[in-house]
């Protein structure tokens, strides 16, 4: 267990888990470090949610591209240039990535060009969503909730995975705030601990495509309020997780 929690807290490093991520979406992570990593999966929903948010970028992408082993010129090429780069300890780390066996699992330098190049101009995450998902993180960056919002039931649903302390007369009121800046949409009240579900409109699903950040204040009880007045307990980035 003592080995689990210190696996844990090595992959709460944003850098990091999100590399072991997309190395996990393509299938170049194998053996023992993937069962580790689907185990903390299990019981850790921000790794699963970013996982599943590069699963759905590279998955349609990764079965178009056929196998490609690089040449030994190719591969001192690359390892030429990253040592030259490799002037400090933090550019030392990422290096080491870059060597790792994401390559050497069948792709290729042409290929992750052809991949990085694909998502980033031809599959935007935006049109034809499904459900949107995000990870909910305190000022500390400890994950506190999680949030889904599908449309096959119309619903947004929110996960709290510890319960927050409020006075009486307090209430949290969930946000979600536009990309581009403006007004944000008020969603409703949660609860304090556990699981909450508010039903959304066919309006709030669409606009759902121009929210960046939700967030979560705490609100005196019964105020009807527009925008958030209170202290901001809680946010985090809303995602696509599915899409046509």
């Amino acid at each position: 267990m003592s080995k689990l929690n210190n696996e844990t807290k090595r992959y709460q490093n944003p850098e990091l888990f999100e590399q072991l991520a997309i190395e996990y979406a393509v299938g170049s992570m194998q053996g023992r470090a993937r069962k580790r990593f689907e185990a903390l999966m299990d019981t850790h929903f921000y790794l699963r949610a970013v996982v599943d948010a590069y699963e759905n970028k590279f998955a349609h992408l990764v079965e178009l591209v056929p196998e490609a082993q690089p040449s030994d010129a190719v591969w001192n090429k690359i390892e030429a240039h990253i040592n030259s780069a490799s002037t400090t300890q933090v550019k030392e780390e990422k290096a080491a990535w870059w060597k790792s066996n994401f390559f050497k699992q069948g792709f290729g330098l042409a290929t992750m060009a052809f991949i990085v190049s694909a998502v980033l101009l031809f599959n935007p995450m935006t049109p034809d969503a499904t459900a949107y998902s995000a990870v909910l993180e305190s000022a500390s960056s400890k994950t506190v909730a999680v949030t889904k919002i599908q449309k096959s039931d119309m619903k947004l649903s929110i996960d709290l995975k510890m319960p927050v302390k409020l006075e009486n007369n307090m209430e949290l009121i969930l946000w979600c705030h536009p990309k581009n800046g403006g007004k944000p949409m008020k969603m409703g009240v949660i609860s304090k601990t556990g699981k909450t579900e508010i039903k959304i409109s066919k309006e709030e699903w669409r606009n759902m495509e121009g929210v960046g950040l939700l967030a979560i204040s705490v609100e005196k009880k019964g105020c009807n309020i527009k925008i958030p007045t209170g202290k901001i307990l809680i946010k985090g980035m809303l995602n696509i997780t599915s899409s046509h």
